[in-house]
């Protein structure tokens, strides 16, 4: 059975870690989020249909050399899946990149939304998708597919940086079935971690407005929502990199392409 509750944040100390561990459907963290104090543009209709398309690519390194074997220290649940391998990069060996998300500036929220939220699942002891995008005011809903205790740390990314930010909450998932929905009420880059399994990371980037993708396993995007004519600077970001990527497109006649090629240099290195 699935049990589905909303997040509320509440502080508590990482000392007590344990004991939360016992208990179903904890939210603690701290810096809890002043969603209330947020002022959301208003949404208006948005006709649901592909405007710009494009693909993202990462160049200037061996991309058969970025996959990694995760080390799950011999985790007895774990272990019973088989390799993990680490989401940070997911690469195909023609370079096409997967999880950049691709945005339009002045993009306006829309009011016609899907009637389910979008799914972070905790499955095989990995979050599954790796990245999603909303915009703000839409919710995301977490989920434990596991026989196995989860949590689900969200802090506020600072953007340009590697791993900082500011934990705004943390939501506990005990046991397999639980789901629990929060809402994304300000724009930014929210990062998920496990502290169970500090190996298993998540995105939520929380764009202006609704115009937003992630690009696939392929590299491939769809912004699935109708633009008017006209020019619109279009950014591509990644986890792994300081910096967007971004151009100008002209849409015509409700329609643009905008490919985007990370390269390998400027990225994040260990």
């Amino acid at each position: 059975m699935t049990r589905v509750k909303q997040t509320v944040s509440r502080q508590a100390p990482w000392a007590a870690f344990g004991a939360v561990m016992l208990i179903a459907n904890v939210s603690c963290g701290k810096m809890p989020e002043t969603a209330s104090e947020v002022k959301l543009t208003p949404a208006v209709e948005i006709a649901e249909t592909s405007s710009i398309i494009g693909k993202v690519t990462l160049q200037g390194t061996d991309v058969t050399k970025l996959r990694k074997v995760v080390d799950v220290g011999g985790n007895p649940f774990c272990t019973g899946h088989g390799d993990i391998i680490d989401a940070s990069w997911r690469v195909a060996a023609d370079g096409s990149l997967a999880d950049a998300v691709i945005t339009v500036r002045g993009s306006q929220r829309a009011s016609n939304l899907p009637p389910i939220a979008p799914l972070i699942d905790q499955t095989k002891c990995e979050f599954v998708p790796h990245t999603v995008a909303v915009q703000p005011g839409q919710s995301v809903r977490f989920h434990n597919s596991d026989l196995t205790f989860h949590n689900i740390r969200i802090a506020r990314h600072e953007a340009g940086t590697r791993g900082k930010g500011d934990n705004i909450d943390n939501i506990g998932q005990p046991s397999r079935g639980d789901e629990n929905v929060k809402t994304f009420d300000a724009p930014g880059i929210y990062r998920l971690e496990c502290d169970v399994h500090r190996w298993m990371s998540a995105w939520v980037f929380v764009h202006e407005g609704i115009h937003a993708a992630v690009s696939a396993a392929d590299g491939r995007f769809v912004i699935t929502r109708a633009l008017a004519d006209g020019e619109y600077v279009v950014e591509a970001w990644h986890p792994q990199f300081p910096q967007k990527l971004s151009q100008t497109v002209t849409v015509r006649d409700g329609k643009a392409t905008a490919d985007f090629a990370f390269d390998f240099a400027k990225a994040f290195q260990l």
